[in-house]
């Protein structure tokens, strides 16, 4: 009776005191060589001028019942607060040809469409700033992707209008946002460009760098991997490859490359998706009511 009351009163003491939760697994320490190879790719960066606008043509390619839709705009930035003008480039063969026929839904789900080659999305403007570092330098995500509707094109918005998603900042990531290492040496481009990995300590949803090649010469980067852009599903859920091109000594983006298919919504699934940015002038003025919104 005595053991089995001691017995009782060593279980009480055991709910009364819950074990204690694992402690944190430990930062790891900083690869210093690897950091410093990043600070050199900020750096590049960070000494980055830009001409007043830029020109160039934005297209959106994607694959859909083994059909490839491609979407041009004629694009220009203002490269001081990042404001963007886009023209789409129809070509009116290819439009009626993806509008016809009639789709069969059952509860808003669609079953199947008499057009087999028709588009099966809405595709949004590409509002992608082509000069974004995608995390190198700050923690911006390119741009983001709107309908003309949403922005109130023929009005000057206010400083914070509602519902504009961009997201342009100038705040700088630590080098200790990410645990960084060296996993060699890739050739790119025709460079032997060293591959840094990074494996972000916290707040992965926003700390979205995973690689990025630079030249060792230079500190420019090549080429990254980001895990989402954007601030908008489904962009914002999968890996992408993000490619720069060098024009007249100026780092501009030149695709950005789904790594994995896209959904959109529980019915359509996209398995090939990319941005293309080509054809880069840069203009000494541009048309008036070219942008979105006035000057800030």
């Amino acid at each position: 009776m005595r053991l089995a009351l001691l017995a009782w009163l060593a279980g009480a003491a055991l709910l009364a005191f819950p074990a204690a939760a694992p402690a944190p697994s430990p930062t790891p320490s900083p690869n210093a060589s690897a950091d410093a190879l990043f600070a050199r790719a900020r750096s590049y960066w960070r000494a980055r001028t830009d001409v007043p606008y830029l020109r160039y043509g934005a297209l959106i390619r994607y694959e859909h019942n083994r059909h490839v839709f491609d979407n041009w705009w004629d694009a220009y930035e203002r490269t001081s607060d990042k404001a963007i003008g886009l023209t789409p480039l129809i070509d009116a063969a290819e439009n009626n040809r993806r509008l016809g026929g009639v789709p069969f839904s059952i509860f808003g789900v669609k079953i199947f469409d008499t057009n087999p080659d028709a588009e099966p999305v809405r595709i949004d403007e590409p509002r992608i700033d082509p000069t974004s570092s995608f995390g190198v330098l700050g923690r911006d995500n390119g741009g983001t992707l709107l309908a003309p509707q949403q922005l109130g094109i023929g009005v000057v918005p206010e400083a914070s209008p509602t519902g504009e998603l961009r997201e342009i900042t100038s705040v700088e990531v630590s080098a200790r946002a990410y645990q960084i290492e060296i996993a060699g040496t890739d050739r790119l481009a025709d460079t032997d460009a060293i591959h840094l990995t990074f494996v972000p300590l916290r707040d992965p949803e926003t700390n979205r760098l995973r690689d990025l090649w630079l030249d060792p010469e230079t500190g420019r980067t090549i080429q990254e991997t980001v895990q989402g852009i954007l601030d908008s599903k489904p962009y914002d859920r999968i890996k992408w490859t993000v490619r720069y091109v060098l024009v007249d000594g100026r780092e501009y983006l030149q695709q950005l490359i789904a790594d994995e298919p896209l959904h959109f919504g529980i019915d359509t699934t996209l398995p090939k998706f990319e941005f293309d940015f080509v054809d880069y002038h840069f203009p000494a003025t541009v048309p008036q009511f070219t942008f979105d919104r006035g000057f800030p």
